[in-house]
C-alpha cells in the first residue's frame, strides 16, 4: 500500500483561550497560550502519522521563524517533507486563534501567506489516498490525475472557487455545513427532513460519487443503503473547537487507507473528532488511535444509531 499525500495549507497556530466571547473595545489580560502546528493539511498529515501511517506532506512554507518550526514539527511526528515547497518569498501561514472556553467555539484570524505559481513535479510514488484541503487546487487537481488508482479526498470547509475546483474532481467530498449553505443557498434544518435531502443531493450532484455532511454537534449526513442518513455525534463537553474538521479528515483519510466499512470510516472519523474538542489546540489535540478505539468499543451497539431522513 502507497503513501497519503496531504495537499494544501501549514500554519503555525497561537491559541489563547478566554472565558467567553471576544467583546469589542475590550482589553485583556492573556496567562495562557497554546503554540502548534495548524492547517487542515498539516493537521490531518499529523494525525495520520501519529497513527502509524506513511504520509507525505506537499505544502507551502517560507523561509522564516514559524517555517522552521513547522519543520521541526513535521519531523518530531514522521510526516515526511520530501515533497513541500518551501518559497523563501513567503510568509509562513500563521493564526491567531481565541477559544471560548464557556462552548467549545473558536474565532480565528488566518494569515495565508502570498502564493505565487509554481511548476510542480510529481514524484515517483506509490499514493493509496490524496488528501486536499482545497488551498492548492491546481497541484491538488494534477495529483488525482497522475495517480489514477489513488482514492481521493477533500476537506471541503468553505466554498471557495478554489475548494470547488478539488471538489470536482475527488472520490469522497466531505464538506461543512457552512460549505453546502454556501454551495446551495439553504440552511440545513433537520426538523425539515425533506430540504435536508434536498441540500444533501445538489452537494452530492458536484462530484456525483460520495459525499458527506458534517453538522458539529449534530452529527453528519451521509448515503447509507441508497437513503440519506443522520449519523448521531458523540455527546461530549467542548473545550475548543479548533481543529477538530481537520483531525475529521485525517482520521477519515487513515480510514479509506484501510479499507474499512463506510460507516465504520464516519465512525472513527467522529470519534477522533469529538474526543479532540475537549483540550485545548488543534495538533495538540489530536488523540491517540488507542484512545479512539477504546471510546468505540465502550460505546458498543448503542451508538448504532441512524435515522433516515
Amino acid at each position: 500500500m502507497g503513501n497519503i499525500f496531504c495537499i494544501g495549507q501549514s500554519a503555525y497556530d497561537i491559541t489563547i483561550p478566554l472565558d467567553g466571547a471576544i467583546c469589542e473595545n475590550q482589553k485583556y489580560r492573556v496567562t495562557q497560550k497554546e503554540e502548534c502546528g495548524g492547517g487542515p493539511a498539516f493537521n490531518a498529515a499529523y494525525l495520520c502519522a501519529m497513527w502509524g501511517e506513511k504520509v507525505e506532506l506537499i505544502s507551502r512554507i517560507g523561509n522564516d521563524t514559524y517555517g522552521k518550526r513547522l519543520l521541526e514539527i513535521a519531523a518530531q511526528a514522521g510526516i515526511g517533507t520530501n515533497y513541500l515547497i518551501k518559497d523563501d518569498e513567503i510568509e509562513t501561514p500563521h493564526s491567531y486563534i481565541f477559544s471560548n472556553q464557556e462552548n467549545g467555539s473558536r474565532t480565528l484570524f488566518n494569515f495565508p501567506g502570498e502564493k505565487k505559481d509554481v511548476e510542480y513535479t510529481y514524484p515517483d510514488e506509490e499514493v493509496s489516498v490524496i488528501l486536499s484541503d482545497g488551498h492548492e487546487p491546481e497541484i491538488s487537481v494534477e495529483a488525482i490525475h497522475h495517480y489514477k488508482s489513488a482514492i481521493s479526498i477533500v476537506d471541503a470547509g468553505t466554498c471557495r472557487e478554489s475548494t470547488m475546483q478539488v471538489a470536482k474532481e475527488v472520490d469522497y467530498l466531505v464538506c461543512s455545513e457552512d460549505f453546502a449553505r454556501q454551495y446551495t443557498g439553504k440552511t440545513i434544518n433537520l426538523n425539515d427532513p425533506k430540504k435536508a435531502c434536498e441540500i444533501f443531493e445538489e452537494v452530492e450532484q458536484i462530484n456525483h460519487k460520495h459525499a458527506v455532511v458534517t453538522l458539529g454537534e449534530k452529527g453528519l449526513l451521509y448515503r447509507r443503503d441508497g437513503k440519506i442518513t443522520l449519523m448521531p455525534a458523540f455527546k461530549v463537553k467542548a473545550v475548543d473547537t479548533n481543529g477538530a474538521g481537520d483531525i475529521f479528515h485525517g482520521a477519515f483519510a487513515y480510514a479509506i487507507k484501510q479499507q474499512l466499512d463506510f460507516y465504520d470510516v464516519l465512525k472513527i472519523s467522529s470519534m477522533a473528532s469529538a474526543i479532540s474538542v475537549q483540550t485545548l489546540g488543534a495538533q495538540s489535540s489530536i488523540p491517540q488511535l488507542t484512545k479512539v478505539t477504546s471510546e468505540l468499543q465502550k460505546k458498543g451497539n448503542h451508538y448504532d444509531k441512524r435515522r433516515y431522513l
